[in-house]
């Protein structure tokens, strides 16, 4: 096996692990999305947060809008790469309309996908 052919087949493992859908990813969809955005509801991902902040941007820079408690269930709406390369998800916590972003890797997945915006 070639290694484009081996990577591709490694990459795509590795999003459908982690619940992630990785086409469609442009640096110009990250691009879109700064500080102050919100993204689209275009996936049926639902997960529990880790640890984390809810931001008003998918970016560690932007302004954090809640500090999240481990275990609240997010309903992940959708999700871009910022121009670091980092995956972070926008979506809504259970119990309310409290939307924002969050770094993919302060979720664990309970079922579906996350879907680029």
């Amino acid at each position: 096996m070639n290694f484009k052919k081996s990577f591709a087949t490694i990459a795509a493992a590795t999003a459908l692990a982690g619940g992630l859908s990785i086409g469609g990813a442009t640096s110009a969809s990250a691009a879109s999305y700064g500080c102050g955005s919100a993204g689209h509801n275009n996936s049926d991902g639902v997960h529990r947060v880790v640890v984390g902040h809810l931001r008003n941007g998918p970016s560690e820079s932007c302004a954090q809008t809640l500090s999240v408690k481990p275990g609240v269930t997010f309903y992940a709406w959708c999700g871009v790469y910022n121009k670091y390369g980092n995956f972070w998800v926008y979506g809504r916590l259970a119990g309310g309309q409290t939307k924002g972003w969050i770094y993919s890797q302060n979720l664990t997945l309970d079922s579906g996908s996350v879907n680029i915006c």
